[in-house]
Formats: structure tokens, C-alpha cells, sequence
């Protein structure tokens, strides 16, 4: 496609999230990926983002989880933002993130006669809420978030209360965090994520503006004026150190 990409994979010496690349003079090298799965955890949880802590926890410890959602992508999101949020820790135990009834292992782990193995299951076969209801710790997720959407409290539920297909999103465990809930870094995570996704939708806004100025598209100046105007505020309610990126973004 006449792009080049230069690739390096992974020692088992490297730590998670860095890269050992070094720098070169070459041009075609723009941008470097610490790791390819890199995903959004505040909308991959966000069914379940009051419970992140215990979450975290249960990962942590290793625990047998399996997570219930609506599409193989979602499923996968979820379970590899599971393994993350423990970085720079690495997640040891295995984990698939897509889990299906024809994976070599399907005997063994929905098997009730021994306990689950320290894995993480992604599933999104309905089948999976009957033959893994044994699981200690189970995930259901529905369509992960919409941007814009402010997550809703959700309770932490027994297992026994898993028995219809379409049961509602949350977690479905008897498990006792060990740690208090902190309030306070639940409040700073939400807030971070509102200012990011302010900075995103002004990125977004600039953008239309300059490309409406270098198509000579047909909206009225007055229109303009009035987008400039709310960037303009919306900029000002921003941290200080988010102002700076967003100025140095000009609109001409």
C-alpha cells in the first residue's frame, strides 16, 4: 500500500509498556507503539467502573473471571483492559480474550468437578451463563459506553442471580475486596476522563472548522463565529495544562 512500517517484537526482557527502539535517521518513522493492544479501560469498564477497584484486585490475586458480552470485540476489549489495568505489574496467568465452545479447553473449564484455573475468559455465547455459572467471579457487560455517557452505579450480585440470558450488566461475585473503595480516585478517574474527552471533542471541532475553511464549504460566517465562540469557552473551563495543548492547536 506503499507505506513502510518497521516492527520489533518483544523480548521477554522488556518491560510492559516501553519500548526499546532506538532513534534513527529515518523518515519513515513518525510514530513508535509501546504495545499494539492498547485500549480505552475507562469505556471498556464502564459498565461495571465503580467496581474497578475490586477489579483490579481480582486480577491482581489471579482470580478465575470470566467476562459475558454482547460481541467478540467487546469481549476482548474487556478482557485485555482487565489485564492492563494491573501495568506496569504483568498479568502471569493465561487469558483468552475471545473464548468460544471449540477451544481445545472447553471441557476443562466448564467442568464442575475441579476448581476454575487463574484465567480470564472472554465469552459472548449465551451458552456460557449456564455451563460457567460456577465460575466464582463473573463480568456481564452490555454495548460498551457511548461517548458523553456518565457511569451508573451498579450493584455487586450473586452468582445465583445469573441464570437468564439476558441478564443485566454487572459483576457477579461473592468476593470481599480486601482494600476500601476509594472514593476520591473514582472521582479523579471520572473527572480526567470528562477533560479528555472535552480536549477530544475540541480537537474534533477545530478540525471541521479548518476543513469547512479549505473545502470552501457553504456555512455561513456567522455559524463559524458562534463554534469559535463556544471553543473558546469551552477552552477556559479546562485545567491550565489542557489550555496549553489546545491553543497551540490553531484554527488557521
Amino acid at each position: 500500500m506503499g507505506v513502510v512500517m518497521k516492527v520489533r517484537i518483544p523480548t521477554c526482557h522488556d518491560k510492559p509498556g516501553t519500548t526499546q527502539i532506538t532513534e534513527q535517521a529515518d523518515t519513515h518513522i513518525s510514530v513508535i507503539l509501546p504495545t499494539v493492544h492498547e485500549v480505552d479501560l475507562f469505556r471498556c469498564f464502564f459498565p461495571v467502573f465503580f467496581h474497578s477497584q475490586m477489579l483490579w484486585e481480582l486480577v491482581l490475586l489471579g482470580e478465575p473471571l470470566v467476562v459475558m458480552a454482547p460481541s467478540p470485540s467487546e469481549s476482548s476489549e474487556t478482557v485485555l483492559a482487565l489485564v492492563n489495568c494491573i501495568s506496569p505489574l504483568k498479568y502471569f496467568s493465561d487469558f483468552r480474550p475471545y473464548f468460544t465452545i471449540h477451544d481445545s479447553e472447553f471441557k476443562e473449564y466448564t467442568t464442575r468437578t475441579q476448581a476454575p484455573p487463574s484465567v480470564i475468559l472472554g465469552v459472548t455465547n449465551p451458552f456460557f451463563a449456564k455451563t460457567l455459572q460456577h465460575w466464582p467471579h463473573i463480568i456481564r457487560i452490555g454495548d460498551l459506553k457511548p461517548a458523553g455517557e456518565i457511569p451508573k452505579q451498579v450493584k455487586v450480585k450473586k452468582l445465583k442471580n445469573l441464570k437468564t440470558l439476558d441478564s443485566k450488566p454487572g459483576v457477579y461475585t461473592s468476593y470481599k475486596p480486601y482494600l476500601n473503595r476509594d472514593e476520591e480516585i473514582i472521582k479523579q478517574l471520572q473527572k480526567k476522563h470528562t477533560e479528555v474527552e472535552t480536549v477530544d471533542l475540541v480537537l474534533k471541532l477545530k478540525s471541521k472548522l479548518l476543513q469547512a475553511d479549505r473545502e470552501h464549504l457553504p456555512v455561513k460566517p456567522e455559524t463559524v463565529e458562534k463554534l469559535r465562540t463556544h471553543i473558546d469557552a469551552i477552552i477556559l473551563a479546562v485545567p491550565e495544562d489542557l489550555q496549553g495543548i489546545l491553543l497551540k492547536t490553531g484554527m488557521t
